[in-house]
């Protein structure tokens, strides 16, 4: 084993080696071949660089890197344990829950149109929605609605439709008005509510106009 190959160890930062091999003080047909396989696994995975690429930059031949990735493979399948899983499950859900924050952090910024702000609202929740489809699709959450037993009176004419939501809006404001509140975090709610009322009606508009050209289409309806 020559000096240079007696200098790398596990310690060694993958960046450090590569950016050595970059700057030409650093022989890479001299890499150990797990050394190598790591570099690769950092070109490929975090650099997004090509087979060709990677071939150039670690002076080996194009069959060698594809012989490398397939180490690769096997090997990041034969480390995922239970724990590991649970783990990639938490990142995840942090990654969800920081980008629902982000887009709820533009529904309440103060540029951009109603209309905009409410299309952003949408987009928070679906990304709640679509965690959940994860989820389900996994196994963890019953992808049947669960039956829960409560005391509970609901009636169609309580659904939260645009009309409902204006009238409650309205109250709200009302009371906002009438108390003298003054605060730029409810101003801005009020303003995002309203956004995502508007997309709300457009939506409603949109089925409604839907279904009456259908209908004409179908010769049972009249214009």
């Amino acid at each position: 084993m020559s000096e240079e190959e007696c200098s790398i160890n596990e310690e060694t930062p993958i960046l450090e080696i590569l950016k050595e091999i970059r700057e030409g003080t650093r022989d890479p047909k001299k890499l150990p071949a797990d050394i190598r396989q790591d570099c690769v696994e950092h070109l490929w995975h975090v650099e997004g660089q090509p087979t060709a690429m990677i071939a150039q930059i670690l002076a080996v031949s194009d069959k060698t890197i594809r012989r490398d990735k397939e180490v690769i493979r096997e090997r990041n399948a034969q480390k995922l344990t239970t724990n590991d899983r649970l783990k990639i499950l938490g990142e995840l859900l942090a990654k969800a829950n920081t980008t629902h924050e982000n887009l709820m952090r533009l529904a309440r910024s103060k540029d951009g149109s109603l209309q905009e702000k409410g299309l952003v609202g949408s987009y928070a929740s679906k990304a709640i929605e679509e965690l959940i489809e994860l989820y389900q699709s996994l196994g963890y959450f019953p992808s049947k609605p669960m039956q829960i037993e409560a005391d509970i009176h609901y009636s169609q004419e309580e659904e939260s439709t645009p009309s409902k939501l204006k009238e409650e809006l309205f109250r709200l404001e009302g009371i906002v008005n009438s108390k003298g509140i003054v605060d730029p975090k409810i101003a801005e709610l009020i303003e995002t509510v309203k956004g995502q009322i508007a997309l709300a009606e457009a939506k409603t508009g949109i089925k409604e106009l839907k279904t009456r050209i259908d209908d004409i289409e179908k010769g049972q309806g009249t214009v």
